[in-house]
């Protein structure tokens, strides 16, 4: 057992040095994502049992990442921005919780749908640093500002 935990310990640190942050946070919202669609499938499981453990585990699993997520976020270097996406995790988070409680999938679908929106975003911007074209956001940022400026979330993942 032993064997495995360093071979795992061996991986994760190997990973962690070669895959950037920016591509670590898009796998974390991938993650989230996913785990909330199992959540909402398990409402499927006809197995009363079966069926609240999926979807509880899946939803503490989501919860996990999204707060994970939400305590990264570099709040003063990320400025209005990174405190508004702060609050939308917080938000998502109260859906997710509401969604286990009352074992409802509509608050999971509604944090789902935001979670999607963000997952999208940061694939643009990934998309974007590949390409090294600069994802324009009007308003947002002076027009001097750097393409990674532009796009870059302040997290401190």
């Amino acid at each position: 057992m032993s064997q495995a935990r360093n071979a795992f310990a061996a991986y994760r640190s190997a990973t962690e040095a070669t895959v950037s942050k920016h591509r670590i946070v898009q796998m974390l919202l991938d993650g989230a994502v996913l785990a909330i669609q199992r959540s909402i499938d398990g409402f499927e499981i006809e197995e009363f049992g079966l069926r609240q453990q999926t979807i509880h585990n899946q939803i503490t699993k989501a919860a996990a990442i999204v707060n994970q997520l939400r305590v990264a976020l570099d709040l003063e270097v990320g400025g209005d921005f990174a405190r508004k996406l702060f609050g939308l995790y917080g938000y998502i988070g109260d859906h997710l919780i509401q969604g286990n409680v009352r074992k409802e999938p509509e608050p999971l679908r509604e944090a789902q749908r935001h979670l999607k929106v963000i997952q999208e975003a940061w694939r643009e911007m990934l998309a974007a640093q590949v390409t090294g074209s600069v994802i324009e956001s009007p308003g947002t940022r002076p027009a001097s500002a750097t393409g990674t400026e532009r796009v870059n979330f302040n997290m401190s993942v």
